[in-house]
């Protein structure tokens, strides 16, 4: 009896106390955080961070901002040396003098034994943390091994070695760059970017999505005559460099994956400023770490980085204006496309469709980093589109948005590709058409409203994520001209739609596909029940890449025809319930395999833009190998520049036949720019690890010969095939 009231009493008091804790931890927003923080630990979200060191992280005043960590478990940003002053900084040098300077010599410039630690990328960030996690852990498999100092000691290197830091490039130009300023991008500008194409202002040369350029200095006449300028070599780790860069003034700016953003100059290369950004090492990443580009608005650079931030420069310095988490990286958020910014304000999508997130487009405020609105490409039950899914499998639907939009100023109208369903290729627990996933969205510029959808590839088993570039085409169809919307997409049909209802107007495919049996008068697929994926494996074409995939199309406006870089291979396609998630986590529901004992034939295609006609085709000879595409861009120059493998090429825009091309030792994975400074065309394209510039000899440059603004219309009607 006495055993039994003794253990009430103890239940009662533990409860008591229980309660009382989590009055304290809820009420007091410090110790909140702390728990948050802690838990997060626990639960291996915070893997940068190692239990010696919970301890003193979790004390008062100790360089820890708890609001920042608790919200984007980034130790990277979150953590600053709490040893800064004066004495702590001599210290600091005395301990550089001792531990450092032996291999990395006075000031840190270079010794016998190490590189130099100036204007250098490291492995592990610039960052106070990392710094810190670098001195305690060392490097392994180099020279650089961990030290075993006291805390303070090690804050008080840091502190020092961030001085040793300061970026020479920036130092030694900033007075250079006061005294002359990058122009401030406007809003008219942006919208009018196609028609001045000495610049190059957003990811696709214009928000029409044309990358397609009026410069004629470069041309089909004397295109042979292409030399290289310069050439500027990236420290990045990443074979893959998907970046297109802007140019603006003499200034280019690009990104280099998987952290860092450049500033270089445009005529010579040389690196004006970089911004590096240190990332969690916990990141889910389906294909790599990689990053497409960069937004211009104002005085500002804007980012999107891998740990789903929206980042914000100053465009002269690079240093940061403001930092907003998007997304939540821990649970497979991520953001690899340039943004598009539009008027005062700075759109984004996310990746991350493989690892069951809710995907969203985002607006942003571009002074202040304020969000605007957003859109989910998953509807939430009970909204248009919920009906679409089963049961609860919405809340993981996918649907990520991954790669960079276009818009009609004057239709107010944001257009924006959207991704795969999660899991792929298994649909059984997620019946229905699944919207809004492969699908085009058309959002209203100013509230982020729903105008119209299309949906390519209702309840998607193949892994066919619409997310290429929209192309806006204004011209004649059916003796009327229209406002027009053309992709060629990821699932072996091109399609033309009414840009500004969305209704279908044409479909035709543009590589061999066995999936469905032509489109209806809606444009819905008549989908083949021998191809849906079985745990057997079903052979379907396109396979696994596609028909084409996130390299981007261009499109003279001309000539009316755009051109697409296309793959023409099977896969085999498995369902598999019993398997839902990869070693990676993805959520997969089964996977596909190459047909093995077939080439691929990798292509571009010069598409009629009103019926849907191949008019030409260029490309290799048939090949095992198929993710060897680059993105494309033309010039009124009568030229499309691309890329196949390692070579980098120039053809005839009117007959596909190749005019020049250049070895670069390297894969080209991304879409070539082009930009005139000092009466010079300037053709730059991403390469394995490293930008080049092309252009003509100066003996043979003929001033800055522009095209006119072409009309977009031809006088007569264009039939339909």
């Amino acid at each position: 009896m006495q055993a039994s009231r003794r253990l009430r009493n103890f239940s009662f008091i533990a409860v008591l106390v229980l309660g009382l804790l989590t009055v304290a931890i809820v009420s007091a927003r410090p110790v909140r955080l702390r728990a948050i923080i802690f838990f997060d630990k626990a639960t291996a979200r915070l893997n940068d961070v190692e239990w010696s060191d919970m301890r003193w992280l979790l004390e008062r005043d100790n360089g820890v901002d708890f609001t920042r960590l608790a919200e984007t478990r980034n130790p990277y940003e979150s953590i600053e040396s709490p040893r800064r002053s004066k004495s702590d900084l001599e210290i600091g040098s005395r301990l550089f003098r001792e531990q450092c300077s032996p291999c990395h010599g006075e000031g840190g410039v270079g010794g016998p034994g190490g590189p130099s630690l100036q204007d250098r990328v490291f492995r592990q960030g610039r960052s106070d943390w990392a710094l810190y996690r670098t001195i305690t852990h060392g490097i392994p498999g180099t020279a650089m091994f961990g030290r075993s100092l006291p805390r303070d000691d090690t804050w008080k290197l840091v502190s020092y070695l961030k001085q040793v830091l300061v970026d020479p490039v920036v130092a030694s130009t900033s007075t250079e760059a006061a005294a002359a300023l990058i122009e401030p991008v406007t809003g008219t500008e942006l919208r009018t970017a196609g028609e001045h194409p000495a610049e190059w202002l957003t990811y696709s040369g214009s928000y029409s999505g044309y990358r397609h350029s009026l410069l004629t200095q470069i041309n089909r006449h004397n295109v042979a005559e292409l030399r290289v300028e310069w050439e500027r070599q990236l420290g990045t780790p990443v074979e893959k460099v998907e970046t297109t860069p802007l140019v603006r003034g003499s200034t280019m700016f690009l990104t280099e994956p998987p952290n860092r953003i450049l500033a270089l100059d445009a005529a010579s290369g040389r690196v004006l400023w970089t911004y590096s950004r240190d990332l969690p090492s916990n990141l889910q990443l389906c294909c790599g770490p990689v990053n497409r580009g960069v937004a211009v608005l104002g005085s500002r650079v804007f980012v999107g980085t891998l740990d789903a931030h929206l980042v914000a420069l100053d465009a002269n310095t690079g240093k940061i204006v403001w930092d907003v988490a998007v997304g939540d990286s821990s649970k497979g958020y991520s953001i690899t496309g340039a943004p598009l910014a539009i008027e005062d304000m700075v759109v984004t999508g996310v990746g991350g469709g493989e690892y069951g997130i809710r995907g969203f487009i985002d607006a942003y405020d571009a002074a202040t980093g304020k969000r605007r609105w957003r859109f989910y490409t998953v509807p939430a039950p009970g909204e248009p589109g919920s009906e679409t899914w089963e049961g609860t499998s919405l809340r993981n639907g996918g649907a990520p948005t991954w790669l960079t939009g276009s818009f009609d100023p004057e239709l107010r109208l944001i257009y924006w590709g959207v991704g795969n369903p999660s899991p792929n290729f298994y649909g059984a627990n997620r019946k229905g058409d699944n919207l809004y996933t492969n699908s085009v969205v058309a959002l209203d510029a100013d509230s982020g409203k729903l105008r119209w959808h299309f949906q390519f590839t209702p309840h998607d088993l193949y892994d066919r994520d619409a997310v290429q570039i929209p192309v806006l085409v204004d011209t004649v169809v059916d003796g009327y001209k229209r406002r027009l919307m053309a992709c060629a997409n990821r699932n072996g049909f091109y399609y033309l739609l009414d840009r500004t209802t969305g209704k279908f107007l044409l479909g035709a495919p543009f590589v061999k596909q066995t999936w469905a049996d032509g489109l209806d008068a809606d444009g819905r697929p008549k989908v083949r029940p021998e191809s849906l994926p079985t745990p057997q494996g079903a052979e379907v074409y396109p396979g696994i890449a596609g028909g084409t995939n996130w390299w981007p199309p261009t499109y003279d406006p001309e000539s009316e025809l755009m051109y697409v870089p296309t793959v023409q291979k099977g896969a085999i396609f498995f369902a598999s319930p019993q398997e839902p998630v990869s070693e990676k986590g993805e959520t997969i529901g089964g996977t596909s395999m190459p047909i093995s004992n077939e080439d691929a034939i990798v292509a571009m295609k010069a598409i009629d833009v009103t019926t849907g006609r191949i008019r030409w085709q260029f490309g290799g000879p048939r090949r095992k190998t198929y993710m060897e595409m680059s993105g494309l861009m033309s010039t009124a120059g009568k030229l499309v520049f691309g890329g196949d493998g390692e070579k980098f090429f120039a053809v005839d825009a009117e007959t596909g036949a190749e005019l020049w091309h250049f070895a670069t030792g390297a894969q080209i994975q991304s879409a070539a720019m082009t930009y005139e400074l000092g009466g010079r065309q300037y053709i730059a394209v991403a390469a394995g690890r490293a930008i080049l510039t092309f252009t003509l000899p100066k003996a043979n440059t003929r001033g800055n010969a522009v095209a006119s603004t072409p009309t977009g219309t031809k006088g007569a009607a264009v039939p339909h095939n």
